[in-house]
């Protein structure tokens, strides 16, 4: 019975290995924006984070020339302007983005670090 499972496991390894180019190949790195205000930004701000306030989202997400169903999660102090960004990309044709609350909420969900803001 060890040697069975032991067997078993060992097949289950490989086939993750082999398998595993095909199921992660080409998956994006999401794209997370802080739509704060920069003053606020200046206080601290999640790691590899872009910062766009809400109100220029519209206009700024197209410099960033990325597909519509790229993942992208936003955050503010509490959520309200994250989640009035999300609506606006929405509306945009954007189908993978996300509100993910306030920044402390955020950093836990995305389990990345708060940093200092360097423009």
């Amino acid at each position: 019975m060890t040697f069975n499972m032991f067997k078993n496991l060992k097949v289950k390894i490989l086939f993750v290995f082999l398998l595993s180019p095909f199921v992660f190949a080409d998956e994006p790195i999401p794209i997370v924006i802080d739509v704060r205000t920069l003053e606020e930004v200046k206080t601290g701000v999640i790691q590899d984070a872009i910062h766009i306030e809400w109100t220029k989202i519209e206009e700024k997400i197209t410099d960033l020339n990325i597909a519509k169903d790229q993942k992208i999660y936003l955050y503010c102090r509490s959520g309200n302007r994250s989640g009035k960004a999300t609506a606006i990309l929405e509306k945009m044709g954007f189908t993978n983005a996300k509100n993910v609350g306030g920044i402390i909420e955020a950093a836990e969900k995305l389990d990345k670090k708060i940093v200092k803001y360097s423009e």
